[in-house]
């Protein structure tokens, strides 16, 4: 009983003496600020005086941006739609070992990279049958770069025109050449 009595008064102790030190202060002194944020594309200090808003002005002109992002991704899946249908074939030994290679888009987020998969080899049966496994070897790695060589060409002509819609979305700021 009279563990009981001393520990309920050393609770109650410890129990005001945190109060003190986690009682809220009061502070006589208010100090409010205000912040603009232009969400609408207001006028802004150096704003041309038709209402723009300046440079990035504006809820407005993100949520255009965010439009246009929008079409250039769907443009960019139309490509990928394309690319996926077509054979792209890398050759060699005069054309006696071809590879069909196709394009395998990215697969975001765990493979940002896109990729080719060689699907057919073709080898000429009179070419396999006089050439030696090392050379045979050799031309079969040479054929596989150029389908990939070639497929990597065929995917940059058709991706220059998202380049140039995202150029347009970013102001230039994509560090290529403009547009022609």
């Amino acid at each position: 009983m009279k563990l009981s009595i001393l520990s309920t008064a050393l609770l109650i102790t410890l129990t005001n003496g945190f109060a003190v030190a986690f009682a809220p202060q009061i502070n006589s002194n208010t100090h409010t600020t205000t912040t603009s944020l232009n969400l609408f594309g207001g006028k802004k200090d150096g704003a041309k005086a038709d209402g723009g808003g300046g440079p990035g002005g504006g809820m407005m002109d993100q949520l255009a941006m965010f439009k246009k992002a929008q079409e250039i991704a769907q443009q960019k899946n139309k490509l990928d739609d394309e690319l996926k249908g077509m054979d792209i074939i890398g050759t060699a030994a005069d054309g006696k070992i071809k590879v069909t290679i196709k394009y395998s888009p990215a697969k975001m987020p765990t493979s940002p990279s896109p990729g080719y998969d060689a699907i057919d080899v073709d080898i000429d049966e009179e070419y396999l049958n006089e050439v030696s496994s090392d050379v045979l070897s050799e031309q079969l790695v040479e054929a596989l770069r150029d389908g990939e060589t070639r497929a990597t060409e065929v995917v940059t002509e058709k991706y220059k025109s998202l380049e140039a819609a995202l150029s347009g979305i970013m102001g230039g700021m994509t560090g290529g050449a403009p547009p022609a």
